[in-house]
């Protein structure tokens, strides 16, 4: 057997075998027996036929054994010749003719482990950034529970459209003339000036008659993740077919009452409106001390990129972008997107995320940081996609996916206990 290696990029090698025809005659010679013995052909006994007429009626098969069985050989011992780590599985790339007693070869593809020196990880020197919980924003706390609670009703009085009406319009977007795929929508409900829908469309529908067709022009970045639109100038005919308005609740005793027993009083409420901004302050301090964290340790060290992860990044991306539109009834086609553009716009942040899974790996490596049974249980007992799984692909999503997740909280966790944190002066 004959092994070379050709280095395609850094972390990515070509290895090309070749196996002597004398090997191959001989896997032909077993693949024929071993298919020989099973199969019946006309005028001789089962597994008595002769070489010839096994090989004339069951080529393919025979074929098939014998590829099989040479790289299962070969392949490993190839491997071990390099005595390199592999990222992921390798990728057979290319096979020659498989001819009986002629050599035979084939190549695959090697995606490695990068090689590079760990920057110096501990005693990294954070500032943990302050936090307070002001009035104004309690208040805009209240205002929004007040207004989730509020109920919708018709105008009576004939108006135009105003900021914050509830409308239900029928729009179609069209360039240039033409209508656009995907931007017709009929009883459609918006929030005037919630820029849920889009900014600059409710803004232009604000003094708009009921029952009046108005053309609305909106432009779209070059980047607008929806590529029917993207870079274009969309002229919107729209028709008011009705205007709501919020009823909004008196902030009272009896409003704050309506959320439980323990709720006695408005100012029970809004106490419970400003702990709750407290802990999510608290909570947001927190991870901007872990993404502090990794800034710093990313922004040190440097190293080319896996594609073959970065790509297996970007699946698992797009496939959350289709789960979460799935649960609202929707799917790519119908807002425009695609797989490509969605992995367009998701790249900077997949080799990112790829980059810091590879380093923590490393410090974990080095610093023996495992999970615990213990922390394996919690994660699983709190985690609901996996409730509904058998039990292999339990085992096969705890491999890929839960451990190396709790492995690198771990691991930030060692970090951060490691690390120099100073409160920020502002």
């Amino acid at each position: 057997m004959k092994v070379t290696v050709e280095d395609v990029t850094p972390v990515q090698k070509k290895l090309q075998v070749e196996i002597p025809g004398e090997q191959v005659a001989l896997e032909f010679d077993k693949a024929c027996k071993k298919i020989g013995r099973h199969v019946k052909i006309k005028g001789f006994r089962k597994g008595k036929a002769p070489k010839s007429l096994i090989q004339r009626y069951h080529g393919d098969s025979i074929r098939e054994e014998v590829l099989e069985s040479l790289i299962r050989e070969t392949f490993p011992k190839a491997l071990e010749e390099l005595d390199v780590k592999l990222i992921t599985e390798p990728r057979l790339e290319n096979a020659g003719d498989l001819k009986e007693g002629e050599p035979f070869s084939y190549s695959a593809l090697l995606d490695l482990w990068p090689e590079f020196d760990l920057p110096e990880y501990k005693g990294i020197k954070l500032e943990k950034p302050p936090y307070e919980v002001t009035e104004e924003e309690v208040d805009e706390q209240m205002e929004a529970l007040r207004k989730h609670f509020g109920s919708v009703e018709s105008l009576e009085e004939d108006r135009p459209v105003q900021e914050g009406d509830l409308v239900i319009v029928d729009f179609e977007g069209f360039f240039e003339g033409e209508p656009v795929e995907g931007l017709k929508e009929e009883n459609y409900y918006l929030e005037v000036g919630s820029g849920y829908f889009n900014e600059e469309f409710e803004t232009k529908l604000i003094g708009t008659e009921k029952g009046v067709e108005k053309e609305i022009e909106v432009t779209y970045p070059e980047d607008a993740l929806n590529e029917n639109v993207a870079g274009k100038t969309i002229t919107y005919k729209v028709t008011v077919k009705e205007i709501k308005k919020r009823i909004l609740p008196e902030l009272d005793d009896e409003f704050a009452q309506k959320f439980g027993p323990q709720y006695k009083t408005i100012d029970d409420l809004r106490e419970r409106m400003r702990n709750q901004l407290e802990q999510d302050k608290k909570e947001a301090q927190e991870r901007a001390i872990r993404q502090q964290l990794i800034d710093k340790l990313l922004s040190e060290v440097d190293f080319p990129l896996p594609e073959s992860l970065v790509e297996k990044k970007l699946v698992q991306m797009v496939d959350n972008v289709i789960s979460h539109l799935n649960e609202r009834g929707m799917d790519l086609q119908s807002t425009g997107m695609s797989e490509e553009r969605l992995k367009e716009k998701m790249r900077e942040d997949a080799e990112r995320q790829v980059k810091m899974e590879i380093v923590l790996d490393k410090i974990a490596d080095k610093e023996d940081i495992t999970v615990s049974n213990e922390e394996l249980m919690r994660y699983m007992e709190v985690a609901p996609e996996y409730r509904n799984l058998d039990p292999n692909q339990i085992r096969a999503a705890i491999s890929e996916y839960v451990l190396p997740k709790l492995r690198a909280k771990n691991t930030i966790d060692f970090l951060l206990e490691h690390a120099e944190i100073v409160e920020e002066e502002k």
